[in-house]
């Protein structure tokens, strides 16, 4: 899962990187078909729904850190009275 999360995470970094391509200059993102060129402010906004939802994705899949131990009666740490002189 830790890769698909970092697969998740580059993607939202390219979709945020069209994003602000597509505000810049809309033509990139022109239909060939048709030859209509999106407006700046639908880019923007289906752009960050995109990034939005990539990082949820990603940042679900992430695995959780291992808890640190607990200092307690077996532990290697020296007692706070016990400091050489």
């Amino acid at each position: 899962m830790p890769l698909l999360a970092g697969i998740l995470s580059a993607l939202a970094l390219a979709l945020a990187l069209a994003t602000i391509a597509g505000v810049i200059a809309p033509s990139l993102f022109r239909n060939r078909k048709t030859g209509e060129v999106p407006r700046r402010l639908s880019l923007l906004v289906w752009g960050c729904i995109a990034v939005l939802v990539a990082m949820i994705l990603a940042g679900s899949l992430v695995p959780r850190p291992a808890a640190a131990p607990t200092a307690g009666a077996g532990s290697n740490e020296a007692a706070s009275g016990s400091a050489p002189r």
